[in-house]
């Protein structure tokens, strides 16, 4: 990454009036991801000053703030609290706690990135990202690629309704992003199921979802999940990297969905 000139704007208004019609600029969280990307940036616009490290809790949702940091997300209260520390599970071992203070909410969903626990996570508890210019839009729209094409994303926002959550994943380390990961939220007779680094961008299982629609009978927990696993497994697409083959992510997803789905059906 090359980069001419790099500025700290003190708020969102002034940051997009620098992005704003600006092909050779671009937002920058915080930083971490810059060498994945190999072109020249004319102008690097930092959001560090601009207020949107907060998390909060608001008229019965969660609200995160774009350049809330990954150790944010791990110790804050209001995240530890939401649906079983959700999000704050998918995160916890990410590299070390000095990179997880440089990782920022919006620097991953902004990226749209495959790998990433943070986006399998948000995406199971249905969450809506919000822009400064284009406003709320749902995470799995933006994760398909139909949000704005020039924006500042500002917020990630979760609907507070949200009563269990599981987050399972497969590493070759403990530090290292997953082989596979699977995130289910579960609320009174609604079941959503995320599958992630697998190694494309998560993506919902609606079958296995579908499947579990409703009141789950006693007794009947053990044929739905392991049904719901297999789903599940037949409907996502998997693809090879060097973490493990796509024959082998197929292998272990009703595994991990059925290991998420048995601990929130608890």
């Amino acid at each position: 990454m090359n980069i001419g000139k790099y500025v700290k704007p003190s708020s969102v208004e002034e940051a997009w009036a620098l992005l704003k019609g600006n092909e050779g600029a671009a937002i920058i969280g915080g930083g971490a991801w810059l060498r994945r990307g190999g072109r020249k940036l004319e102008l690097a616009i930092d959001l560090f000053e601009t207020g949107l490290d907060t998390i909060r809790t608001e008229d019965g949702r969660l609200e995160i703030g774009a350049m809330a940091t990954y150790r944010q997300l791990e110790t804050a209260p209001d995240i530890l609290d939401f649906c079983d520390g959700l999000i704050a599970r998918s995160i916890r071992d990410i590299v070390g706690v000095q990179m997880r203070n440089i990782f920022t909410v919006g620097g991953t969903v902004a990226g749209r990135f495959g790998f990433s626990h943070l986006n399998c996570a948000l995406l199971a508890l249905e969450a809506r990202v919000e822009f400064h210019e284009a406003g709320l839009i749902s995470l799995e729209d933006h994760l398909d690629g139909k949000g704005p094409r020039q924006d500042i994303l500002t917020k990630v926002v979760v609907d507070g309704s949200a009563a269990r959550g599981s987050f399972q994943a497969v590493h070759q380390s403990r530090n290292d992003f997953a082989t596979l990961a699977v995130a289910v939220v579960r609320n009174v007779d609604r079941t959503t199921i995320a599958v992630g680094a697998r190694p494309g961008r998560a993506r919902l299982a609606e079958s296995a979802m579908a499947h579990l629609v409703g009141s789950i009978p006693d007794g009947k927990e053990e044929i739905l999940t392991a049904r719901a696993g297999e789903l599940a497994a037949e409907e996502i697409n998997f693809g090879d990297d060097q973490r493990a083959s796509a024959e082998y992510r197929r292998m272990i997803c009703p595994v991990l969905v059925e290991r998420a789905l048995k601990e929130v059906l608890k």
